[in-house]
């Protein structure tokens, strides 16, 4: 009974864990792209491209990168991990399930203005298809996008 009880305690400190996890990475998302859009609104375009373009510096730090695309046609305007993309229309993009959540990227920038998207994505750091959820928050003509993986 004692080592049903310990199993039984075990998965569910590690369970709660996972869930503090995914709040913490949430948390740490959401504040990213507070500091990324003001700073983004203070220095101007091409100085903020530049400072998201550091790696490890506040705005791209391993699986967290900023992304921003513009809203009227669509095009990559900036992408923290893979600048390969940038200048390209990704809308037609969808993931391994199908989902084209570029377009759902771009119809949260259009509607509410912020927002979260989940899709399937290669994880910078590993290069495997993993679940992400990206938060989309828009300013002016462009969106940007953060995220994290599962």
């Amino acid at each position: 009974m004692f080592r049903v009880m310990s199993l039984v305690l075990s998965l569910g400190v590690f369970l709660v864990a996972g869930v503090a996890n995914a709040a913490d990475k949430k948390e740490t998302v959401v504040e990213m792209m507070n500091g990324a859009v003001a700073h983004y609104e203070q220095v101007g375009q091409d100085q903020a491209f530049q400072d998201f373009a550091v790696k490890g510096s506040d705005y791209n730090k391993g699986e967290y990168y900023v992304f921003v695309t513009e809203i009227k046609d669509g095009n990559l305007i900036f992408h923290g991990a893979n600048e390969k993309l940038v200048g390209k229309n990704l809308e037609k993009l969808k993931d391994t399930d199908g989902k084209p959540f570029v377009v759902e990227m771009r119809e949260v920038a259009e509607g509410p203005g912020v927002g979260w998207v989940d899709y399937k994505w290669t994880h910078p750091e590993t290069k495997k298809i993993a679940q992400k959820h990206t938060y989309v928050k828009r300013s002016g003509d462009v969106y940007f996008g953060i995220g994290y993986f599962d």
